[in-house]
């Protein structure tokens, strides 16, 4: 058994699904800033849609915050949300410094730190993409996520190899993974709202998700059972389906076309992506690696191969002329 677990734990692997994870992370944080930018006042500022003056209240004294600024916007004498543009400003950049692998374990920590003080500040703005980037910068932090292309190993002199660090951190994303779902599978199962298609009409009609216009539904209730059906099977057993070999390719890309469903019809693009990263990580990064190499390297090499006949052919009648 102990021989098993070593295996399973500690057999030595490349760094390539952790460099994706953090890529995709910090990639995604940079987008959601982006997306927040005209917003920061609104859901960050001292006078935002929850005042520091209650968030600080709501929130344990002990979880940083924004208002702990207060002392500093006191002694300096700046507004209070220019402080939070420049703390903004920090974290995105630290985010990009991570993206680019330099210095990853610093530019981590900040990130989180920082990201964990906005949420805590603004967290009746928050939903299930905070939680997740704030999980995926705490593992940017303890796991070897900028060992492969990353700017740290461009001066390195030999290619990085491959460790039992690499497995270990893969492996706990995996089984992160599979408590998540099977937790919100169960949570789901308990109500009887996934399973008579309440939960799947009421999503798709509340306004806030609404994207499309979804009553032609009510002719059709069979449909949204069957969705939620589908929901709770892939959330309750992808614990089992993602660990058979079997099974795993297409597990994979059924939990990834149930989140670009979520992006599509919900309108969370930013929540989904994140599932979609930690899914590639963990599980994905094969079939994402084989697609490449099936499919975009040949169609590269075609083009070379293109772009040669025709110099080539310029060439000939250069020739005569």
């Amino acid at each position: 058994m102990l021989a098993s677990l070593k295996r399973f734990f500690l057999t030595p692997s490349t760094g390539e699904p952790l460099a994706f994870f953090r890529i995709g992370a910090a990639l995604l944080g940079l987008v959601q800033g982006g997306w927040l930018a005209g917003s920061i006042t609104l859901l960050y500022g001292s006078n935002g849609l929850v005042p520091w003056s209650i968030s600080s209240g709501i929130v344990d004294a002990y979880m940083p915050q924004l208002s702990w600024l207060q002392p500093l916007v006191k002694v300096t004498g700046m507004p209070a949300d220019a402080w939070v543009y420049i703390l903004m400003g920090i974290y995105l950049c630290s985010l990009g410094v991570l993206l680019l692998g330099k210095f990853t374990r610093y530019a981590a920590f900040v990130a989180w730190a920082l990201q964990f003080t906005f949420i805590n500040t603004g967290f009746m703005g928050a939903y299930g993409v905070e939680t997740f980037m704030h999980i995926a910068l705490f593992y940017c932090i303890i796991m070897p996520v900028g060992e492969v292309f990353s700017w740290d190993t461009f001066s390195r002199p030999t290619a990085p190899v491959a460790t039992e660090w690499n497995t270990l951190s893969i492996r706990v994303l995996q089984l992160h993974l599979c408590l998540v779902y099977i937790a919100s599978g169960a949570e789901k199962a308990m109500g009887i709202q996934w399973w008579n298609g309440e939960a799947i009409w009421q999503t798709l009609m509340q306004g806030q998700f609404a994207r499309f216009d979804m009553r032609w539904m009510a002719n059709y209730p069979l449909l949204a059972k069957v969705i939620g059906w589908g929901t709770l099977l892939l959330e309750t057993g992808y614990p089992f389906f993602i660990w058979w070999r079997r099974t795993r390719p297409y597990g994979y890309l059924a939990i990834v076309l149930m989140h670009m469903g979520i992006a599509v019809f919900m309108g969370l693009q930013l929540f989904s992506s994140i599932m979609i990263i930690f899914n590639t990580a963990a599980f994905g990064w094969p079939y994402l690696q084989h697609a490449y190499r099936s499919i975009v390297l040949p169609l590269r090499e075609k083009k070379r191969l293109q772009r040669a006949g025709q110099l080539a052919t310029q060439a000939f009648w250069n020739h005569f002329e």
